[in-house]
């Protein structure tokens, strides 16, 4: 039985080179900043409540878009960083 042995050729290398550089490190990051954004959101609102400043501890549609700067200020960081090493 003969093996399908796949080799890149250099093109495919650096596309993928590319799409990694410029669309995955981003979004990976930009996945960093959501995180990291929505737990200090939430740390927050949790010491707010257990402090008695809220009388409700929850978790609006507006903290998620809050959370979704922190995506997109990560993500263009990253890919301006990306950009300029290249």
């Amino acid at each position: 039985m003969k093996e399908n042995i796949s080799v890149l050729s250099g093109k495919e290398k650096e596309a993928r080179k590319k799409l990694s550089l410029f669309l995955l490190a981003p979004l990976s990051n930009g996945l960093f900043g959501f995180a990291l954004f929505f737990t200090i959101l939430l740390f927050t609102k949790l010491i707010a409540f257990w402090i008695g400043s809220i009388p409700v501890f929850n978790i609006d549609f507006d903290d998620i878009l809050l959370s979704g700067i922190g995506f997109i200020l990560m993500a263009i960081i990253k890919a301006l960083e990306n950009i300029q090493q290249n």
